[in-house]
């Protein structure tokens, strides 16, 4: 006698290239097709909804579910998410990001869907925006709390500072490491070949950065701090791979320090694996971030890691341990510690391979889909007892 199939919607705002876009399509990929029914939605036009629409059982188009907040679009999207849900009649509904996790969780509660999970990825707010802001957006999150029957979180940083908050019951949460589909970075290439078709000449090194090229990243203050790397060290090349509003005032930037001939705007690329082998050194300048995506997987494959001390990033990288850390915004720190591994190779050589067993402990995706998994077992049967 077959058994039903427990019946999941991943909601999320859009299917853009970053990290929990990829964490939701792992899960969505891996979950197990004998107990769940997937479905999957989002805004359509992100360039990974091709890969929504291939790992999905179904995927929903949701146009107007936009950022930033914008009253009609937001309205529109909330009755297309409430509608979809009635007519799908869900077990679950697992929202990430924070419009989809806004808007999903109220969706959700008003259609009385059985079990309702969000992942904070990262937070809408941060220190480096305005008092009034920050608040605001805490005390949306704070009053969505009730929404949710449980919530996960990327770090344990991440799981105190949102019980510190208010935005999360203690009992009601859990950290479950992003994961990473090892067989990706691990499929074999030609590193010459790489290194040629990128154009970096024989003997030179290079500082890469793989993310959206947006003020969250903060890529300036990367330029900025490979000015005064290249004053000594001359070969090397700063790479980045992603795109963004920045990146024209990024390439102005470039120019005005005369440095442009020294950095490369790759673009959205599909064989970031390849390039982060290639790279001497991963850094990221950013002002927030939930753990950093990216990072970890230039972590996976052993690449030294230059990246700033927020939130869940201390957890993985231990300053000269598993990588190297440095105040956030602090240009001189970050160029310090950029030349400090470009000047000492053993050791990025010894921090990497450190920094590579920890990742491929924590990071695995199968073992992050098990531990969704175990949730929603909990929690529907929780429902079951009540």
């Amino acid at each position: 006698m077959s058994v039903r199939k427990v019946k999941v919607l991943h909601l999320i705002t859009r299917m853009i290239v970053g990290g929990a876009q990829d964490n939701t399509l792992q899960t969505v990929k891996k979950h197990d097709r004998s107990r769940y029914t997937v479905h999957l939605a989002s805004n359509p036009e992100g360039v990974w909804s091709k890969l929504g629409r291939e790992y999905a059982d179904c995927f929903h188009s949701v146009p107007n579910l936009v950022n930033p907040i914008h009253p009609v679009c937001d309205l529109k999207a909330f009755r297309d998410i409430l509608s979809l849900i009635r007519k799908e009649r869900y077990d679950i509904v697992h929202t990430h990001s924070s419009k989809a996790g806004i808007l999903g969780r109220f969706a959700a509660r008003m259609a009385h869907v059985p079990v309702t999970v969000h992942t904070i990825h990262s937070f809408s707010f941060h220190d480096f925006m305005s008092p009034w802001k920050r608040n605001l957006f805490i005390n949306i999150e704070r009053a969505c709390r009730e929404m949710g029957d449980f919530y996960i979180t990327v770090s344990e940083r991440n799981r105190m500072e949102a019980i510190g908050l208010g935005l999360v019951h203690e009992d009601a949460c859990q950290t479950v490491y992003s994961g990473i589909d090892f067989a990706k970075l691990d499929r074999p290439c030609d590193l010459a070949e790489t290194r040629r078709q990128l154009g970096i000449p024989e003997g030179w090194r290079t500082i890469v950065m793989v993310g959206r090229l947006d003020p969250q990243k903060a890529p300036y203050y990367l330029i900025q701090a490979f000015s005064k790397v290249i004053e000594i060290h001359r070969n090397t090349l700063l790479i980045f791979a992603g795109e963004g509003e920045l990146e024209e005032s990024l390439k102005a930037q470039a120019r005005r320090l005369e440095i442009a001939d020294k950095v490369m705007f790759l673009g959205s690329r599909s064989d970031i694996p390849e390039i982060l082998k290639v790279s001497d050194i991963f850094s990221l300048s950013s002002l927030w971030e939930g753990l950093g995506r990216s990072m970890t997987e230039a972590m996976l494959l052993g690449i030294p890691v230059v990246v700033p001390n927020i939130h869940g990033i201390p957890e993985i990288v231990l300053h000269n341990e598993t990588g190297f850390l440095f105040s956030p915004g602090n240009v001189e720190e970050l160029a310090a510690q950029l030349s400090y591994v470009l000047d000492h190779p053993e050791e990025g050589g010894r921090v990497g391979a450190n920094g590579r067993a920890l990742t491929r402990r924590l990071f695995d995706a199968d073992h992050m889909v098990h531990n969704i998994e175990r949730i929603y077992e909990m929690l529907l049967q929780r429902k079951l007892e009540s």
